[in-house]
């Protein structure tokens, strides 16, 4: 009879270790050691994030700042188009404005234009800090205080101020038509400016307009219907240029 022979069972010690495996088939438990950061090494690697940070923010920053410059001046550009259809609707007659006396909200002018799209424009430019802007599904006459739009049209183009056709203008292409408005809840419900109180003084006109919104540029857009991203300065300088006068753009109006 054969003899059976049983190899005693011998149980694995349990242990907080790496299991290792020798040659003889039996394993063994060594310690492994954990060695954990010391503290120059962990003020580099706060550095090196700090380092990163300050590199990668204003990058962050400055792109954030282009695409709303892109984002307003593309919507400019629209109202640009939608000002194009209105011209060929209406005859080449500007739309009118406040200034006109017209109270009723549907005549508000940049609500006129947007009806010329299948997209609605947008009333609110992405850079423009103000809050609380106008539900343009509900009346703004209830909405007292509120913020019409980021934008205003060129008082001196209204068709109150005798210049009610396109072809009464001299040079529409050198006559800014809409810019944008400052943030200051002052402005909430002014929609055009009237560049003939600014007498020549740059100072007076960079504080009716938001002429620094765009990385110290503002978006126009001008009669002819195309859109500029300038400074201030380029649209209105003396003795150069003067892009706000219908009878005379780009020059200044003569001295009487």
């Amino acid at each position: 009879m054969t003899q059976k022979y049983f190899k005693a069972f011998t149980p694995t010690p349990i242990c907080n270790t790496t299991k290792q495996f020798r040659l003889d088939g039996y394993s063994s438990c060594t310690k492994k050691l954990v060695r954990g950061f010391t503290l120059v090494e962990l003020l580099v690697v706060i550095s090196i994030i700090a380092i990163l940070l300050a590199v990668l923010i204003p990058a962050l920053k400055k792109a954030r700042q282009q695409a709303q410059k892109f984002v307003c001046s593309s919507n400019m550009r629209q109202i640009g188009v939608a000002l194009q259809c209105y011209f060929q609707e209406r005859d080449y007659r500007l739309p009118v404005g406040h200034s006109c006396n017209v109270n009723d909200p549907n005549q508000y002018w940049l609500k006129v234009l947007t009806k010329y799209l299948k997209q609605d424009l947008l009333f609110q430019c992405s850079s423009d800090t103000a809050k609380d802007f106008v539900d343009w599904n509900k009346s703004p006459g209830s909405q007292s205080g509120k913020r019409w739009s980021s934008f205003m049209i060129n008082a001196l183009l209204n068709p109150c101020e005798g210049y009610d056709y396109l072809k009464k203008i001299k040079k529409p292409q050198s006559c800014v038509y809409v810019c944008e408005k400052p943030s200051e809840p002052r402005w909430a419900s002014v929609e055009h400016i009237h560049p003939d109180s600014w007498f020549g003084n740059i100072k007076t006109a960079k504080a009716n307009i938001a002429y620094n919104r765009h990385n110290n540029k503002s978006n126009y857009l001008f009669t002819d219907g195309h859109a500029e991203t300038l400074k201030i300065e380029d649209t209105y300088s003396w003795p150069g240029n003067c892009f706000w006068y219908p009878q005379c753009a780009p020059a200044w109006p003569k001295e009487e």
